[in-house]
């Protein structure tokens, strides 16, 4: 089972259960969730918090783009188990955090990291990072290594 934190409206839940994968969408978002039961289905959808649904254990736990949205990501990226984590976040050496850039936004951006940071947030959570690829840009080809926009980190559980 695959658990996609912060999945949205599903698109890419729906894309890993057409992959084969048991897939759980999870968000805050009623409308979010209601849209991707109707546009993408398929997935199990819930409206919850990482945090609140108490002790879960799941194949590997998805976040992409999400971590940075959180002022404390420790207990999310906690509140879960998985034997793997596939993570992304913006990162800080090349997309630098501007505060005022995201403060209208329903869910600002809290803070951007730099690979070390991610790497250590990682491990602080419970996990062993294993691989780390970036995106060079928003609409870019990944590549091997941090150098990018983003950071996506896999990583196995400790």
């Amino acid at each position: 089972v695959v658990l996609d934190l912060a999945c949205g409206v599903g698109y890419g839940s729906w894309i890993m259960q057409r992959a084969g994968l048991k897939v759980i969408g999870m968000d805050i978002s009623t409308e979010a969730i209601k849209y991707a039961r109707q546009h993408y289905p398929g997935p199990t959808y819930a409206v919850a918090r990482a945090e609140d649904i108490g002790d879960v254990e799941v194949d590997a736990l998805v976040s992409f783009e999400t971590i940075e949205h959180l002022v404390d990501p420790l207990p999310v990226l906690r509140a879960v188990r998985a034997k793997k984590l596939v993570a992304s976040v913006p990162n800080q050496e090349r997309y630098p955090f501007n505060a005022a850039k995201f403060e209208k936004d329903e869910y600002p951006h809290q803070r951007h990291y730099t690979p070390k940071e991610f790497a250590a947030l990682v491990a602080d959570a419970g996990y062993e990072p294993r691989a780390t690829w970036c995106q060079k840009d928003k609409h870019g080809e990944i590549d091997i290594g941090p150098d990018g926009m983003f950071i996506i980190m896999v990583a196995d559980a400790s």
